[in-house]
């Protein structure tokens, strides 16, 4: 990643590597070998001006995967971001959980990537964007 990214700015390269890390974590976290994903498969592209990066996983769970897709809608819909980490720290504050889900508040946050993903198939797929000036 570090290569591949190495003629952009340090912060940007900085942000793809933790947003890479987050999403892969989850996908191991949380995902399993089903029939249409027998394998985590990761992708990093330079597309029009943009850094992707794309994280494909299997998962059954459909109550974990609505939640995903909720706090990604919820980050994408945000006027402040911030607003959200904050109350997803003051929820762990009051009844803390096995899994803090704080990725992927992370990676909109403090790596400044768009996140979208979609399900089908019992296949998720998670992809974060973010131009790579600007």
């Amino acid at each position: 990643m570090r290569e591949a990214l190495a003629q952009y700015p340090g912060a940007l390269v900085d942000a793809a590597a933790m947003t890479a890390c987050e999403l892969l974590e989850n996908a191991i976290k949380y995902g399993e070998e089903v029939p249409a994903a027998r394998a985590i498969v990761f992708t990093l592209s330079l597309v029009e001006g943009s850094v992707d990066i794309v994280v494909v996983n299997g998962c059954t769970d459909r109550s974990s995967v609505d939640r995903l897709l909720c706090r990604i809608q919820s980050l994408r819909d945000a006027s402040n971001k911030a607003e959200l980490y904050v109350e997803r720290l003051q929820e762990l504050l009051v009844g803390p959980s096995e899994s803090a889900n704080l990725g992927i508040y992370r990676i909109a946050l403090e790596g400044g990537f768009a996140l979208d993903a979609t399900y089908a198939d019992e296949v998720v797929t998670v992809t974060a964007t973010r131009r790579l000036y600007g």
